[in-house]
């Protein structure tokens, strides 16, 4: 490091800060909570930010998100928010307080970034405090106290060429490293409550080539635990309550937040073990695949490897995967309605969309005796907004031409191209088979394509 260390924080309205190393912004800090950490360390090049076109959020991280309130008090704002600089600049202390709306739950969460004199990166050491202020004992099964999430991690099928991370390990108490391939069919909830963990448990993203962002815990007056999330594939960090809370009760976490170096990352991928996946977990997941490119919807979802494809959940006797009927294969989507009614049949989870492209969407459609609006197809363009309230802006809905009646055999359907401008870098798409009314309806070959109209970017402006 050429020059010492010199942290300073600005503020840049609405409640937002911004981290910064001499010339360059190492993180965003918004009123909502939420560190957006851009900068691995003191070498790392990055501009120096002045303000920021959104407030943080899962479908928007620019490097590595976490947060200064506990998950936990999800219905609550932050109610304080304080920084200071230490030891000459070189270390910076960000605390965040929240309330839970009902005021049974209080949290502080304070987060020091300094320089590792070992690997000269930047990493974070927390503290997180939770007080019962209920008038009662308070049942909760579980807490979480963190929530940790990197850009181009869970982006979904639309970003899969652009694929940085392709698992989440674990360290139990045993030291056994557990690998959980990031899929979006079976959720990993199912899995994990058969592991435990302790003091010094490990957890983070693998598989990028430059580091692994994980969390140690320390410190947990708790038994520690963690989640996954089946879409964003966000790590959740948290704790297995052995009882009640009661009133006047404070739990206390104690963990850092860094990257491992690629030589530190080498022996937990190498000494990883796949969570155990069964027959059974494969016949209660099988589902076809929807990705980029042409899908005869004739092969299933994978969940014991690394998939970023999106999936069609069946739900006979309205939705049933046919694998007996198609177009030059067989398969197909086979949507029934005994009586007149909207069936729904989504594409799950929703896929992030880059900016700055167009996206078209096609398929294959045959019916059978369908009456009322009939088969078509559907895409809703959307995004999440804090203000005034947290909400999905539903900004536009496409849809193909319907098919009614008995077709002529396979009839083509196309959406509207639908195009994203620039400043469009958080939407994300839901795509829908829809048969309204009465009848049966077929659907297959669906084509899925994405043209970059320039070159993303990523980079905040």
């Amino acid at each position: 490091m050429s020059l010492p260390i010199k942290f300073s924080i600005t503020p840049i309205g609405d409640g937002c800060h911004v981290l910064n190393e001499r010339d360059r912004t190492v993180a965003i800090v918004t009123s909502q909570g939420y560190i957006d950490w851009l900068l691995r360390g003191p070498a790392t090049p990055g501009p120096l930010l002045h303000g920021i076109r959104k407030e943080t959020h899962l479908s928007y991280v620019l490097g590595l998100k976490l947060l200064l309130h506990m998950p936990h008090l999800s219905d609550a704002r932050m109610t304080g928010f304080q920084a200071r600089i230490g030891d000459d600049g070189r270390t910076a202390t960000l605390t965040g307080e929240a309330v839970s709306a009902d005021g049974r739950f209080a949290s502080t969460t304070s987060a020091t970034i300094h320089v590792n004199p070992v690997t000269e990166w930047y990493e974070w050491d927390l503290t997180t405090v939770l007080q019962c202020r209920a008038d009662q004992p308070v049942e909760l099964s579980w807490i979480e106290y963190n929530n940790i999430y990197p850009a181009g991690c869970g982006r979904c099928m639309l970003f899969a060429p652009e694929k940085k991370y392709h698992s989440t390990l674990m360290v139990d108490s045993a030291q056994r490293v557990w690998e959980f391939p990031h899929q979006h069919t079976m959720h990993y909830g199912r899995k994990i409550p058969a592991l435990t963990f302790a003091r010094g448990s490990l957890a983070g993203f693998f598989g990028e080539q430059d580091g692994s962002p994980v969390c140690i815990v320390h410190e947990s007056d708790l038994e520690p635990d963690w989640a996954i999330c089946d879409m964003y594939y966000d790590l959740h960090c948290g704790a297995r309550t052995a009882g009640p809370i009661v009133p006047g009760e404070e739990v206390k976490w104690r963990y850092t937040i860094k990257y491992l170096t690629p030589a530190e990352s080498r022996p937990f991928i190498e000494a990883a073990r796949p969570v155990p996946v069964t027959d059974a977990d494969r016949e209660q997941h099988l589902a076809p695949r929807l990705e980029l490119g042409l899908n005869h919807m004739d092969e299933p979802i994978l969940i014991d490897r690394m998939d970023d494809a999106s999936c069609f959940r069946p739900a006979p006797p309205g939705r049933v995967w046919d694998r007996d009927v198609g177009h030059k294969r067989k398969g197909s989507l086979r949507l029934t309605n005994a009586e007149p009614q909207e069936t729904v049949w989504s594409a799950v989870p929703p896929t992030q969309i880059p900016a700055s492209t167009e996206f078209t969407l096609a398929a294959l459609a045959k019916t059978e005796n369908v009456e009322g609006r009939g088969l078509y197809l559907r895409v809703r363009y959307h995004t999440f907004v804090w203000y005034p309230t947290p909400h999905v802006e539903w900004v536009k809905t496409l849809c193909s031409r319907a098919v009614t009646g008995t077709s002529d055999g396979w009839v083509r359907l196309v959406v509207p191209k639908l195009e994203v401008p620039e400043e469009h870098f958080d939407y994300l798409l839901w795509i829908d088979v829809v048969l309204e009314g009465k009848g049966r309806g077929w659907l297959t070959d669906i084509d899925v394509d994405l043209v970059h109209v320039r070159s993303p970017v990523h980079a905040e402006s």
